[in-house]
């Protein structure tokens, strides 16, 4: 697969998943702390740049600790993960010994489109946080993305 199928294919299985997205957001939105300060949705490729991801919710501010486990119930965006032996969603996989491109770099840029297409959707914390996403580990190509409703 070329990175062009890659990316194409990867964005249409992440807007499946738009609508449960933006209602993890609502329901993330209602309980937020009042001490978080910003909002930074980050994606998280697999250290094996196998074509596995998560892409999750983090808070700034003081007591990242007591922030972040406020949230846990709602903070994941998308998952794949592997339930009764298959992988879902089913995206496609890689050998990470013999990589045609940058996988984690494509996941994090597209991830990254995905959460730009989401968060207007949702409007944005109703408290009006900043909102910021990017990739774990400096993954992707376009650094830390400023969010806006």
């Amino acid at each position: 697969m070329d990175e062009l199928t890659y990316r194409s294919e990867l964005m249409s299985i992440l807007r499946q998943q738009s609508a449960a997205a933006i209602q993890t957001l609502r329901s993330f939105d209602a309980v937020l702390p009042e001490r978080a300060r910003a909002v930074q949705i980050m994606v998280h490729p697999s250290q094996d740049p196998d074509g596995t991801f998560t892409v999750l919710i983090h808070l700034d501010g003081p007591e990242l600790h007591a922030l972040n486990k406020a949230i846990r119930g709602c903070r994941t965006l998308f998952e794949v993960r592997y339930v009764d032996g298959r992988l879902q969603p089913d995206v496609p996989l890689f050998d990470p010994f013999s990589l045609p491109f940058e996988v984690n770099d494509v996941i994090v840029d597209t991830a990254t489109s995905w959460v730009e297409e989401l968060w207007p959707a949702f409007g944005g914390t109703s408290r009006g946080l900043p909102a910021y996403v990017c990739g774990e580990e400096r993954h992707g190509t376009r650094g830390t993305v400023q969010l806006t409703p």
